[in-house]
């Protein structure tokens, strides 16, 4: 594989999952140009401002040349573009989530196949399976190119499942980070789906686990954006139960977002305003430190009645490579990585008792969150580690750019084709 058109909603940004993997397949020498269907974000890592003049927005469908390309492709490929937006808007009819967005999305799909054409990049690659992937199917075909996508959690795998069936069936392969996911995306593309289950890993050399060593007095992480699916409200009301009943425990929350005033109240109602910190977005430099001295990460991670939710926190991998246990709840993917009396514990979802409960026995001994830290280390470099499972992740990219001929089994490419 030579390029690469990766179609997602914004980048780049705090996070680094997606960032990752266009650092890397950069790296490896591959020509990517990143389109966004929410415009080029501002706030990111500061690593991924490299990333920055690979990125172009194209999502919006007020923009007259989403329009005009809608238009001119229109008329090229009638049958595929008039087709294919029929059948997007059939299978989005019992959904009004997913009509609306398909409705304002798909005029993207015409500048994706164009930039396709004009930079004459490879594969089409749908980095969420819900709207990015819809466009980047729609595009692939106008454009004749592979399709390919990924499936991280639940805003693009339960929120809405519709047109899902058929990007799973068209794609070349899907990627999904966590194994539930990927039975499900594989069940919905019938026996022909070629669905991998991928994590996405960590950067093991950066975050390296040297330097830890916990603080003097017990104290609990929370990092991610505020907002319901995460949890941490939980974690707030469990930091006032846990100080109510004599334990000196302190709660750092790292992030921003719609819940942040909430939060605030909430604790001073919980009777620990004094106990929670909020430190607002910081970068990974600045996360490492809090990572060496922290007693246990939180992750008390829900569902919502609209299907949102995490797959596999990126922190929660982070934390585990920096030899920090984790408590979370039995939600999403957490069971993957979170294993109770190895890395940590889980509790049911929902319930700041249960949650108070899990934390307790492990302040009592701290021996114990020591012993799960090192496994938890050990768990990451054996499944976790982003070198080695981008080195998969790539060997999939090339197997969607070979042609009928060379994907059959026992041909290979070329050296240099």
């Amino acid at each position: 594989m030579k390029s690469v058109a990766y179609v997602t909603t914004t980048f780049p940004t705090m996070a680094a999952f997606i960032e990752n993997e266009v650092h890397r397949l950069v790296a490896r020498g591959v020509r990517v140009r990143v389109l966004t269907l929410r415009g080029v974000s501002r706030v990111h890592q500061p690593e991924h401002a490299a990333l920055v003049p690979l990125t172009r927005a194209i999502g919006s469908p007020l923009a007259p040349a989403a329009w005009g390309a809608f238009a001119a492709w229109t008329l090229r490929r009638p049958a595929v573009m008039i087709g294919g937006t029929l059948e997007i808007l059939w299978a989005s009819r019992g959904s009004l989530y997913a009509l609306a967005g398909h409705l304002g999305y798909l005029p993207a799909a015409a500048r994706v196949a164009s930039v396709i054409e004009r930079e004459d990049l490879e594969i089409v690659h749908g980095a969420w399976a819900h709207f990015p992937a819809t466009v980047a199917w729609l595009a692939a075909r106008l454009a004749g190119r592979p399709f390919t996508m990924a499936a991280h959690a639940g805003s693009d795998v339960h929120r809405t499942r519709a047109f899902l069936a058929r990007k799973a069936h068209d794609a070349r392969f899907t990627a999904a980070c966590v194994r539930g996911n990927a039975d499900l995306v594989r069940s919905l593309g019938g026996p022909g789906a070629r669905v991998e289950w991928l994590y996405h890993g960590v950067d093991t050399r950066r975050f390296d686990g040297r330097g830890r060593a916990r603080a003097a007095r017990a104290s609990l992480l929370c990092v991610g954006r505020l907002s319901p699916p995460k949890g941490f409200d939980l974690a707030v009301r469990a930091t006032g139960l846990l100080a109510a009943r004599g334990h000196d425990v302190q709660l750092t929350i790292v992030g921003d977002g719609p819940e942040r005033h909430a939060l605030e109240a909430l604790a001073r109602e919980a009777g620990a305003a004094d106990r929670v910190t909020f430190r607002g977005e910081l970068t990974h430099d600045q996360l490492l430190p809090l990572y060496r001295d922290v007693w246990a990460l939180l992750a008390p991670c829900r569902v919502l009645a609209n299907g949102r939710q995490d797959g596999i926190p990126n922190v929660v991998v982070e934390a585990m490579a920096m030899g920090v246990p984790c408590i979370g709840t039995r939600a999403a993917g957490l069971e993957e990585a979170i294993l109770p009396g190895r890395t940590g514990a889980l509790c049911a979802p929902e319930d700041a008792e249960a949650l108070a409960g899990a934390i307790e026995p492990l302040l009592r001994d701290p021996g114990e969150l020591d012993r799960f830290g090192a496994e938890a280390r050990a768990i990451v470099l054996e499944q976790f580690d982003a070198d080695r499972n981008f080195e998969r992740l790539h060997a999939l990219f090339e197997s969607a750019s070979a042609t009928p001929a060379e994907r059959e089994p026992g041909v290979r490419r070329a050296a240099g084709a």
